[in-house]
């Protein structure tokens, strides 16, 4: 019986081109059961429970200390927490080597990792007395848990997720992160006080908790590629790779510019003298929401437009969040300083949708793991250290002066991302190894 297509957004083995799929021929391939929907949910949950955390130590962190009077150099020395985040490549081939469990592997990862988050957030719960250096220490034990278990994840889905299927997971990717750093970052922010020190901590580990049920129930999934054989860690496999280097180069300046965007927005918000409840309120549920509407309807945008179509869209809607920011700073209109501070966040996640279906497939091979964080875990890492640098540029040059450099480098970055991108798509041939160790 002929079924109804329906098209959404595709990619096939030469890259990011949209081709029309019919979702319904899952329905007729020998997939694991149960169905991909249902996989893609519970990763989704996963994603959430990351978000929330990374939301809680980069977005409600810093204004939180900034109203209490810590200067913005200070501010830049505690985001030294993130910078496990950005150091995953030294221990992701581990991920690959090392199987906790035989027939699967990086749910095993994944679930190892939860656990190691839920004990130290339970211990956080109890320690709003503990001394600074401790607390620096257990923040950073939950960081390099989370950083692992988000490698993990993505080489699962790096492996599981068929090839057509990239973008939606990458649209589901940055809704989900968008929803846990609404969480994180916005609701705990403001319900802090209301809450308490314990119970908010606590209620980060239930969430943890209850986000790490669903896959357990895929772990068939998580079956793909088992007839490759664990070897020795190593990364020289996938940097010999074509066009590693290149790809590598791409995203590092794409990151780099991203993060510029938004990560300081609620730090100025503070300056400009915008309390931290509106912050939390406003800005911290307003900006994840704008990510999430942004990521979903990336999806049918690069459809229609394609994506290089679809990276002038969200330049431009990026382009007048900061003039709406540089506006509010240089005249003290604080009003339009919020609203383009929640409106950068729709642009920078358009550009993630993309960013993320990319490095799905060219992660893909033998060492998955090995390879998401050789390519995010840099680009990250060299983000985090430029944003520690930043901090101490802003009081010499000003807001106005600091958004406007953003807003050159985004137009730069664009017109770069649409010319490489196309030449940098993964191809069967070096999706693939042959050798089944990396090499």
């Amino acid at each position: 019986m002929n079924r109804p297509t329906t098209n959404l957004l595709a990619q096939d083995h030469t890259g990011l081109e949209p081709t029309p799929v019919d979702v319904r021929h899952w329905a007729d391939q020998e997939y694991p059961s149960p169905r991909p929907f249902s996989f893609l949910i519970s990763v989704g949950a996963l994603y959430t429970s990351f978000g929330l955390i990374f939301g809680l130590m980069q977005g409600g962190l810093p204004p939180l200390l900034r109203a209490r009077g810590v200067d913005l150099a200070a501010i830049g020395w505690t985001l030294i927490i993130l910078l496990p985040f950005g150091l995953t490549f030294l221990w992701a081939p581990l991920v690959d080597a090392v199987r906790p469990i035989r027939t699967a592997p990086r749910i095993g990862w994944i679930v190892i990792m939860q656990i190691v988050i839920l004990a130290t957030l339970l211990v956080v719960s109890q320690g709003e007395d503990f001394q600074p250096t401790l607390l620096l220490s257990l923040g950073m034990l939950i960081a390099f848990a989370a950083a692992t278990m988000d490698v993990a994840l993505d080489a699962l889905a790096a492996l599981a997720i068929p090839n057509d299927v990239r973008p939606i997971a990458g649209g589901i990717k940055v809704a989900a992160l968008s929803l846990g750093s609404m969480i994180g970052g916005g609701i705990f922010v403001v319900t802090f006080h209301h809450l308490g020190w314990q119970t908010t901590f606590q209620i980060a580990a239930a969430v943890t908790f209850l986000s790490t049920i669903p896959i357990l129930f895929h772990r068939a999934w998580d079956a793909t590629g088992e007839h490759i054989q664990p070897g020795r860690p190593r990364q020289t496999g996938f940097l010999r790779q074509p066009d590693t280097g290149r790809r590598l180069a791409l995203l590092t300046l794409t990151t780099c510019v991203l993060v510029s965007l938004f990560s300081l927005n609620r730090v100025m918000l503070v300056d400009l003298g915008v309390s931290v409840e509106t912050i939390g309120w406003i800005v911290g549920t307003g900006s994840p929401l704008c990510s999430l509407s942004a990521s979903l309807i990336a999806i049918p945008i690069i459809r229609k437009a394609g994506p290089n179509g679809a990276i002038l869209v969200f330049t431009g809607l990026s382009a007048l969040a900061v003039g709406s920011v540089i506006a509010g700073a240089l005249s003290g209109t604080t009003l339009l300083a919020t609203a383009g501070s929640i409106a950068i966040n729709a642009g920078t996640s358009g550009f993630y949708v993309i960013i993320c279906s990319a490095i799905l497939g060219w992660a893909k091979g033998d060492r998955p793991a090995t390879g998401y964080a050789a390519l995010y875990g840099v680009s990250r890492l060299v983000a985090t250290i430029l944003l520690i640098g930043l901090t101490r540029l802003v009081p010499l040059i000003g807001w106005p002066a600091f958004y406007g450099g953003a807003l050159i480098a985004l137009f730069m970055v664009s017109g770069v991302l649409r010319r490489a991108l196309p030449r940098l798509t993964p191809t069967e041939a070096n999706t693939e190894t042959t050798d089944g160790r990396g090499n």
